[in-house]
């Protein structure tokens, strides 16, 4: 599932971005009586390259859009409730239909299926 199929994108670059600050903000400002728990965030993230720390920030970033997303999906009310169920439901079942649907053409196009050898033999002895 992709953040930004989700949220709106700009929600999840300001989600990502905020993210980095935050991070940044801590291993900058952290005193030594923090927690292990704390400590060995910082000393990890002082030690990351740029490139690793995207990375990370991304994974947690894309763990809050979900949290997000699904807090969204919690029942306001009875009938709310119910029709955000459904309207959940409908998606998960289009975006089910939708990879059978891919599976089914992937497995045409590759042509190593029985399918694909029956109609061969029916060709040639046509």
């Amino acid at each position: 599932m992709n953040a930004e199929t989700i949220l709106p994108r700009r929600l999840v670059v300001y989600i990502h971005d905020v993210g980095v600050k935050a991070l940044d903000h801590l291993a900058d400002n952290v005193k030594g009586a923090q927690s292990d728990a704390v400590q060995t965030l910082v000393d990890h993230w002082k030690a990351m390259s740029k490139n690793d720390k995207e990375q990370f920030v991304d994974r947690v970033a894309t763990s809050v859009v979900e949290v997000v997303a699904a807090s969204a999906l919690l029942p306001v009310g009875l009938k709310l409730g119910k029709k955000a169920v459904r309207k959940a439901r409908k998606a998960i079942k289009r975006r089910a239909k939708a990879l059978r649907k891919s599976a089914k053409r992937m497995a045409r196009s590759s042509g190593d299926g029985k399918a694909a050898k029956k109609k061969k033999q029916k060709k040639a002895a046509a």
